[in-house]
Formats: C-alpha cells, structure tokens, sequence
C-alpha cells in the first residue's frame, strides 16, 4: 500500500511563505514514500456552504463545483491531509475557512485521517489559527499529528529566515509518516527517526 498525502494550500500568494513551508513539509512525505499532491484553492472555484443541509439527505454536497469535483476525491483517498494556511485577523484566510465549511457534507468520512498543519503570520494570531484547524479536524474525529507548524514570516518569502521552522518541519514530517503507519498498517520505505 501506498501512503497518500494531500496538501491544502489556503494562501493566495503562489511562491509565498506558507507555500514554500508546505512545499517543504510535502518534500520530506514524500521522501518517506508517500505519494503527495498539492491543491492551491486560490485556483479553484469554490463556493461557499450554503448551510441548506441538503447532504443530509443526499449524502453528498448539493453545489457542483471544484470542491465536489476536485478535491473531496481527493480527500477522500488520502491518509494524510495537510491544512496550511496563512493569518488573516488571528485566524486561517477566507479560502481556508469556506474549504474547511464545506466539508460538513463529509462527517464520518474523515475519521481517523491524520492531520498535518503549518500556519505563517509575523507573530500574532498563529495559535488561533492553528485552533481554527484543530477544531474543524477533531469534528471530523480525524487524528491530530501533534500541534503544527507556525512560521514567521510577514514581507515575501521571508519565512526562510526562520532556519526553526524547517527542523520543526522535518519533526512534522516523521509524526505524520508514524501516525499514519500506526493507522494504515504502512511499512516505512528508510528508518524513521521520531
């Protein structure tokens, strides 16, 4: 079997900091093995959840866009989900926010997935937005890696400045290959040093 990771890029800057950090995170998953993809939602269109609670009833969300067309599939084949963002105002950016509300019509589908996160602010904020994603994963019951990633960084690409944030990186990293082993039943292509 192979591991599969799915990033969620929440930025909307392509080649800003928390794009560099999730390129980086991404990088070292797939060292270990894992397959990997990146979603940009800056590049889909998404719309947000009209809160009509018709995937109830349906099982699935009623809008026809890319979020049921693109990246629900692959959500949903992925073992590890990496939610990365940047802060806007304490908490994760509008693009996150409407990706994380309209996964609503996925209860029960999430559970057990493994969470990966990296957020990136100039210092404030980066605790809540962090919470913002804890929350939106423990109502889907998936499996938090352990607390994230935060990068500073506030003026372009000025987050490879922060030499902490790429060994935290590399930690990330080897929890979510170890979560998700214990989860999958994933053998690891190299040894793993946690």
């Amino acid at each position: 079997m192979v591991l599969r990771a799915l990033g969620i890029l929440g930025s909307f800057r392509d080649g800003g900091n928390t794009d560099i950090l999730l390129d980086y995170l991404l990088g070292r998953l797939r060292d270990y093995g894992v397959y990997v993809r990146k979603v940009k939602l800056k590049d889909l269109h998404i719309e947000p959840c009209y809160g009509c609670r018709k995937c109830l009833e349906l099982g699935e969300c009623c809008i026809h866009d890319d979020m049921t067309n693109i990246v629900t599939p692959d959500i949903l084949q992925s073992h590890i989900l990496v939610i990365a963002s940047p802060v806007y105002f304490d908490n994760v950016t509008s693009l996150t926010k409407v990706f994380m509300d309209r996964t609503w019509c996925l209860r029960g589908k999430l559970r057990n997935k493994v969470l990966g996160c990296v957020v990136v602010g100039r210092g404030y904020g980066l605790d809540s937005a962090l919470v913002a994603i804890h929350n939106w994963a423990l109502k889907h019951k998936m499996v938090i890696g352990d607390r994230g990633v935060m990068g500073i960084g506030f003026k372009h690409r000025e987050v490879l400045k922060d030499k902490r944030v790429f060994k935290d990186l590399e930690k990330h990293a080897a929890r979510l290959i170890e979560l998700a082993s214990l989860i999958y039943g994933y053998w690891l292509k190299s040894e793993t040093k946690y």
